[in-house]
């Protein structure tokens, strides 16, 4: 048996459990949760319900997996890129030892269908004291706490095997969120919550969320709205309890790090948008990294969109991993792409670089769409521009379906071009994609589009 240290944290009495699901750390039971989908109905191209456990450790550690429901025969471990394999594997039962924290997983018998997520974390170091000046502090347990306000120089902390059912408003500067353990929505209803958004942060400056599992908004998940200086570290967010399910969103909000996550939603992985907040600040230094992205219904990253802000620039995401993409069911005249840059309102979006970007292609159409675009949310009627954006050191593995796996890159007229996009190394199933591939569609404005 590994000696490594282990956490492990028995969940509340309350809390919604799985029997999909059993499994052990080095011997030790961790608690297995219940995620559910907002509509039965989707059930074929979410996966349905699905598990997630989570506890800590360091050093090397043996996981036992024992699926109930499904043999583990054909079990894949993602994100590939982790290099996590079973040691053994019988009928519903595997194997396997994690040497890495943190490391986000998902375990899947059958594609996106009743897959287990587990949330292994590094050991926790430096939690608050609940007598600590300015801690909000929630043990152990189940808690319906409604509306929790943050302001000036405080800390809430949700320790491991806390569940808080409620949402978080915070305003002001030198804030933290951290913890182990879960803030739940499940219970409210489509925009119906206690707060604007599961994690709201209005108008803040100097911002650390860490840790923390948050499970189910009631419409966007974790909202920035005019914020400068935001860390997120260590986040895991599940959500696919309602539509407008958004994982992160970026609203004109600059400084912003987010790194080490994992993100499951069912609308927009990761969007970065403007609404006039903060004297229409500009979006500005983002870096994404080291984080993995599912996406069940509508885009991993929407860039643009709503663009009441000068400008979205210097945008970075970098050693990403996306599991899953929405595929093609969704009829409507948006593509479901992975990646949708769509300036608006005559914003520029400028100095973009996506970097070591693995993409699981699951068959879809269109992965790349980068073009000016004029959605139902823009309130100036007007598209915007792009410029000087660099996709590098990108791959598609998994199903190939002919010319599938698309890039659009189209400029609508003289004043909103598509400029300087450069395509280093992208490589969709073992072949390298030029301009001339069939799978690349560059028309109308467009000018400095290069592919090596």
């Amino acid at each position: 048996m590994p000696d490594g240290n282990l956490k492990a944290y028995p969940a509340p009495e309350g809390a919604k459990l799985s029997d999909d699901y059993r499994i052990k750390v080095n011997g030790t039971p961790v608690d297995v949760y219940r995620g559910e989908i907002y509509d039965q109905t989707m059930s074929p191209p979410f996966g349905g319900p699905y598990s997630f456990a989570y506890f800590d450790f360091s050093g090397t550690v043996e996981v036992e997996v024992e699926s109930t429901k499904q043999w583990l025969r054909d079990v894949v471990i993602r994100p590939e890129s982790k290099g996590v394999s079973p040691t053994h594997v019988y009928r519903g039962n595997m194997k396997f030892n994690l040497t890495e924290a943190p490391s986000y997983l998902s375990i899947e018998p059958d594609a996106k269908h009743g897959p287990l997520l587990l949330f292994a974390n590094a050991l926790e170091t430096s939690a608050p004291a609940p007598t600590d000046v300015g801690v909000k502090y929630f043990g152990p347990g189940l808690h319906q706490a409604g509306a929790i306000e943050l302001t000036d120089n405080e800390t809430l902390y949700i320790a491991g095997g806390a569940v808080v059912r409620g949402g978080v408003h915070a305003k002001g500067r030198n804030i933290k969120i951290l913890g182990r353990g879960i803030i739940d929505g499940l219970k409210f209803p489509w925009f119906q919550g206690p707060t604007n958004t599961i994690i709201d942060l209005d108008h803040c400056e100097d911002v650390m969320i860490d840790g923390i599992v948050v499970k189910d908004g009631w419409g966007w998940n974790l909202n920035m709205r005019g914020c400068r200086n935001v860390t997120v570290r260590n986040f895991k967010l599940v959500a696919l309890h309602c539509m407008n399910n958004d994982g992160i969103d970026i609203c004109n909000t600059r400084d912003v790090l987010i790194e080490d996550s994992f993100i499951r939603s069912e609308d927009d992985c990761i969007a970065i948008k403007g609404f006039g907040f903060a004297d229409r600040q500009v979006v500005d230094n983002v870096l994404v990294r080291r984080t993995s992205l599912w996406n069940d219904r509508a885009h991993v990253w929407r860039i643009g969109c709503e663009c009441r802000t000068e400008a979205m620039r210097n945008i970075t995401f970098r050693d990403i991993d996306v599991l899953h993409y929405v595929t093609n069911y969704w009829n409507c005249d948006d593509l479901p792409t992975c990646v949708s840059l769509q300036p608006a309102e005559d914003m520029p979006l400028e100095d973009i670089l996506f970097e070591d970007i693995r993409i699981n292609h699951e068959g879809q159409e269109w992965v790349f769409e980068i073009m000016p675009k004029m959605t139902q949310w823009a309130e100036k009627k007007t598209l915007g521009r792009i410029r000087n954006c660099t996709f590098r050191n990108i791959s598609l593995n998994g199903t190939f379906l002919g010319n599938y796996g698309k890039i659009k890159l189209h400029g609508p007229d003289p004043e909103h071009t598509v400029e300087n996009v450069t395509f280093e190394n992208v490589v969709r199933h073992g072949k390298i994609t030029r301009k001339d591939s069939p799978s690349v569609e560059v028309s109308g404005h467009t000018k400095g589009i290069v592919f090596r």
